[in-house]
């Protein structure tokens, strides 16, 4: 029986929020942004200054995330703070 309640617990407290959301493996958000423009604009700042970015939808599917990789993170976010 107490078992059965260690494993109801554990069942209960899982973030089922995490396991509905994409994994774009080692990319991480630096930006989410209204429209396609918005995107076009961040993503090309970030090539000015030599950071590879790419856009993919949010799970509600109403705004964009602008992703790069974890050694360009930094950069990103600077850049973005300074715009």
């Amino acid at each position: 029986m107490g078992l059965l309640a260690l494993v109801l617990w554990w069942a209960s407290n899982l973030d089922t929020d995490k396991a509905h959301q994409k994994d774009y493996g080692l990319l991480r958000e630096v930006a989410t942004v209204p429209s396609t423009t918005a995107a076009r604009f961040v993503e090309q700042r970030l090539h000015d200054v030599g950071v590879a970015a790419t856009t993919v939808p949010t799970e509600d599917g109403e705004r964009l995330r602008v992703l790069v990789f974890p050694a360009d993170q930094e950069t990103a976010v600077r850049t973005l703070l300074k715009d």
